[in-house]
């Protein structure tokens, strides 16, 4: 683990809270006061004034509340930060609806839901709910933490950077069908249930405690959240371990609490019909979208401030001017008087290298953009991927006036032909050849590449650098010219037979010597606009039968670089030994498929079943004829080759091969 990878760890990059102390009581008995009159229960009004951090923060913007319109009505709204330990997910939380079991279907008793919050008496801006017993609601919300932490895992991002978004928290009284249970009040989420979650999951917090035992007792409730508050003042901030560190970045939740509601006039809604339209809005019929190009774009300028802004323990990753160039937002001129490349290959590695290049380290500083501007707490590699490639599209795009028909299918080669595992191992510092650090000219990163071939890198799982880099600046020719010489897997271009992704394609091309010339080829002709064509080993053009070159198509590269036939005829040696390769493989994978079906059970811990029962006689003739005929003919071929070795001088009778 190198020193950059020790720091992240450590979480100094993450998010310190400003150190928080538990309030006074008489702080929170002047909350409660304010919140009376507010249409609230005496139990919500002292839930709310508990779970406030700041409770003389709130009792001011009680003064000047925010309202918010929604479907029917308005919801009065003041934004605070609430204690963790005080706020629960909703107990019948929306994503659960393609999961219910309703009892009109004739679910079991015990599986029912629980019904819908509705109005509390009156017109306050409070939720009920009844339930048969407590426990039937403690194991509903413990069930719910526990599906939204395995659907929506934010617990790794959430103890970096705390909770972002304020959730929206709604009051809600729970009573009982069974005496002598007393209501409880609760604060639960109309929407951030998932982020609630995680911070529960972070503090090792059971929701059902939380309603049930420190609901209950200010004294557990108050020495819960003291606990942590300690820490710090104890030990310092920089002497926690990460672990607490996250913990302290959970303890607690920025939030929207609804104090107020008005209904208008004429719709007559009722406080719960407002709540669930604020959800409709927000999560089944909100705005639409701009596009995943447009996101990526604007997520890939967040990026780029990420990676160029340092930070207390990192330097910037990228200089301010590579950002300008990265954003193609100075022109060809302004670059090179920067001393960048003119060639459109270099920038499009420089933007792999600095965006996917550099391992773990880099991966956090890309995804600490991405968080910057979108609710997605956790990032895959696929989403810096598809960011990156928005922004090695940007200059390709004004000059086809972002024509859709030429820049949607090549956006999508792209970006899998970018999901290239080695991309990872690119130099943090500089690439081989084109950066402004590089001495080695095109020529030479071609030998070091064919040299990576020669060891056997590529064919035994995985590029080496050059290889790696040269594959991405063929690909970006390759896959942006007229022609396309790389396309999408299982697209109409690609062949059915062979489904590799480009990724996977640019891996075998790169295995070969003659795939590092024809690399070396594409980005030569590339950078000079000249249309794309095959070369051999030496890199000497192929001609064709009418004496012009061989135009370079994605069906050649995959038959060329795996043994794959074309769609198109082919004579010759070449030809038939391609062909070859398919039966041998195929008679391997049909030895493994007889296998297969002998290894089927009958039933669970029997025997096969086959070997029991054996098979349809008809079946079983039909595929013996078929393979009869197929042996008889590789025997066929067998005997004429022997006799060709035996009498040189005999040709071979072509026709004579036609037995189908």
């Amino acid at each position: 683990m190198n020193d950059e990878t020790t720091v992240e760890h450590r979480g100094e990059a993450g998010w310190q809270p400003e150190p928080y102390v538990l309030p006074r009581f008489n702080a929170v008995d002047k909350l409660s006061d304010a919140l009376f009159g507010r249409g609230l229960s005496e139990r919500v009004v002292e839930a709310l004034a508990r779970a406030a951090v700041q409770p003389e923060d709130m009792r001011r913007k009680l003064t000047d509340v925010n309202k918010l319109r929604v479907q029917g009505g308005t919801l009065h709204i003041v934004e605070t930060r609430l204690w963790s330990a005080s706020v629960l997910p909703h107990p019948a939380n929306p994503r659960e609806y393609g999961r219910r079991s309703y009892a009109l279907g004739g679910t079991s008793p015990s599986l029912r839901i629980l019904p819908e919050p509705e109005a509390a008496p009156g017109d306050g801006p409070e939720l009920q709910i009844r339930v048969p017993r407590p426990d039937d609601l403690a194991q509903r919300l413990d069930d719910a933490k526990e599906r939204l932490v395995k659907e929506n895992p934010l617990d790794d991002d959430i103890a970096a950077e705390g909770v972002l978004q304020p959730l929206m928290v709604v009051p809600m009284t729970v009573s009982y069908d069974s005496a002598p249970h007393r209501p409880a009040a609760l604060l639960i989420t109309a929407d951030g249930s998932s982020r609630i979650s995680a911070v529960h999951q972070l503090l090792g917090y059971r929701p059902s405690v939380i309603a049930y035992d420190w609901a209950h007792d200010v004294r557990k409730f108050r020495r819960e959240v003291n606990r942590w508050l300690r820490l710090p003042h104890k030990q310092g901030w920089d002497s926690l371990s990460p672990a607490d560190q996250g913990k302290l970045r959970a303890l607690t939740v920025p939030a929207r609490v609804v104090v107020g509601f008005e209904s208008d006039t004429r719709a007559g809604v009722r406080f719960h019909t407002a709540v669930r339209n604020f959800i409709g809005l927000t999560h089944i019929r909100p705005p639409k979208p701009y596009g995943s190009a447009v996101e990526n774009e604007a997520k890939g300028d967040a990026v780029l401030d990420s990676l160029a802004e340092p930070t207390r323990s990192r330097p910037a990753r990228i200089t301010l001017q590579e950002k300008l160039w990265f954003a193609a937002v100075i022109n060809e001129q302004e670059a090179a008087e920067e001393g960048f490349s003119p060639h459109q290959d270099v920038r499009a590695a420089e933007i792999v290298r600095a965006v996917l290049g550099g391992g773990t380290s880099t991966a956090r500083r890309v995804n600490e953009g991405i968080r910057s501007l979108t609710a997605k707490q956790r990032p895959h590699r696929e989403d810096r991927i598809d960011i990156a490639v928005e922004l090695i599209l940007r200059p390709v795009r004004t000059a086809k006036n972002d024509l859709l028909a030429y820049v949607r299918p090549r956006r999508a080669v792209l970006q899998r032909a970018y999901r290239l595992p080695e991309i990872e191992q690119l130099p943090i510092d500089a690439l081989m050849e084109g950066g402004l650090d590089s001495g080695r000219s095109l020529e030479e990163l071609r030998t070091a590449a064919a040299n990576e071939a020669a060891e056997g890198l590529g064919a035994s799982g995985r590029l080496g650098v050059a290889q790696t880099e040269l594959a991405v600046k063929a690909a970006y020719y390759m896959i942006t010219a007229d022609i396309m010489a790389l396309q999408n897997e299982g697209s109409g271009a690609a062949r059915a037979d062979d489904s590799r992704s480009a990724a996977g394609v640019l891996r075998a091309m790169l295995s070969q010597r003659r795939g590092v010339s024809q690399a070396y080829e594409v980005v030569r002709a590339g950078r000079l606009g000249r249309p794309l064509y095959e070369v051999d080993e030496d890199g000497t053009p192929i001609l064709t039968a009418e004496g012009g070159y061989r135009n370079l198509t994605d069906a050649r590269v995959r038959q060329t670089y795996n043994g794959e036939m074309l769609t198109e005829t082919l004579v010759g040696m070449v030809a038939v030994r391609a062909r070859w390769a398919t039966v041998h493989n195929s008679v391997a994978n049909l030895r493994q498929a007889v296998d297969d079906m002998e290894s089927v059970p009958a039933d669970e811990g029997c025997g096969s079943l086959v070997k029991r029962d054996g098979w349809d006689p008809e079946q079983v003739e039909y595929a013996r004829r078929s393979l009869d005929r197929s042996s008889r003919k590789l025997a066929f071929w067998a005997d004429l080759y022997r006799d060709q070795k035996e009498e040189p001088g005999k040709g071979s009778d072509v026709d004579s091969l036609n037995l189908w």
